[in-house]
């Protein structure tokens, strides 16, 4: 299991992006949320299977038609909550 912070940067905000997300994640079982922060980017808390992660991040590259993927930055963290699904939060 694997546990991920991932900052995506570019235009990701106001373009579906955070729906998107929550579309992947739902079809490879990843929990966790994605959050729209003040500097315009996007946070992605991710736990899922070693084994699909990096299918989630190349995922997160593409994005939905109208965004724009600068920078993908991904960082393992321990996380102290349990999730039981992939949420937007707001």
């Amino acid at each position: 299991m694997k546990n991920l912070e991932i900052i995506v940067s570019g235009r990701v905000q106001g373009v579906c992006y955070r729906a998107f997300v929550l579309h992947r994640a739902n079809e490879i079982n990843i929990k966790g949320y994605a959050k729209n922060l003040v500097n315009g980017n996007v946070k992605v808390l991710a736990i899922g299977e070693d084994s699909v992660m990096n299918a989630f991040i190349n995922m997160l590259k593409e994005g939905p038609s109208m965004a724009r993927i600068d920078n993908i930055q991904t960082s393992e963290i321990i996380i102290g909550e349990e999730f039981s699904g992939f949420s937007i939060k707001y």
